[in-house]
């Protein structure tokens, strides 16, 4: 892609440019939402993403809201990303395990999760009845926007499989885990 040559305006309408509508209030009745989840393809990483009335997907700027389900006996793929996560748990009982530090926490209804950028970690159901039913509040959508989505794979105690690491940042910034 050539090199293009930027523009200029003035400040003031530069302000004015972000000067939004106030949304409107938006519910998702449960019932509606139960019934699109029962009938819905179950992938690791999410069901069904909430969408506001134009059919976007980001519910405030920059976040997304979306159920993701873990079935009995199922797990996730331990992963890492550099969007952060904030899981309420609609239903149901599991594991969250960190994978570069194999701490684990058990998950039960109504417990709420915040799953920091770039931390290595996965879902387990290990019971034989019910879905880990969360619901997860990212700013996946803000990153991406930013082209700062990247994420990682296979990451299990310190050894990790990198599926696109030429474009991935350092796999652990925070000072509490080993880096890769």
């Amino acid at each position: 892609m050539p090199v293009q040559t930027g523009r200029q305006f003035p400040y003031l309408e530069f302000r004015r440019r972000h000067v939004l509508e106030t949304p409107a209030p938006v519910v998702w009745p449960w019932e509606t939402l139960a019934g699109e989840l029962a009938a819905a393809e179950h992938s690791e990483y999410g069901t069904l993403t909430l969408a506001g009335p134009d059919g976007g997907h980001e519910i405030v700027p920059g976040t997304s809201m979306t159920f993701q389900s873990v079935r009995p006996g199922e797990r996730t793929t331990p992963h890492a990303h550099s969007w952060w996560h904030l899981y309420f748990v609609r239903s149901g009982s599991g594991v969250l395990v960190l994978d570069e530090t194999d701490e684990t926490a058990e998950l039960s209804d109504g417990d709420v999760l915040l799953i920091p950028a770039w931390w290595a970690h996965h879902f387990e159901n290990r019971g034989t009845e019910g879905d880990l039913l969360l619901l997860n509040m990212s700013n996946l959508p803000q990153q991406a926007a930013l082209h700062n989505k990247f994420s990682r794979e296979g990451i299990r105690a310190g050894r990790t499989t990198v599926e696109g690491a030429a474009a991935a940042p350092p796999l652990s910034p925070h000072p509490q885990v080993s880096g890769a």
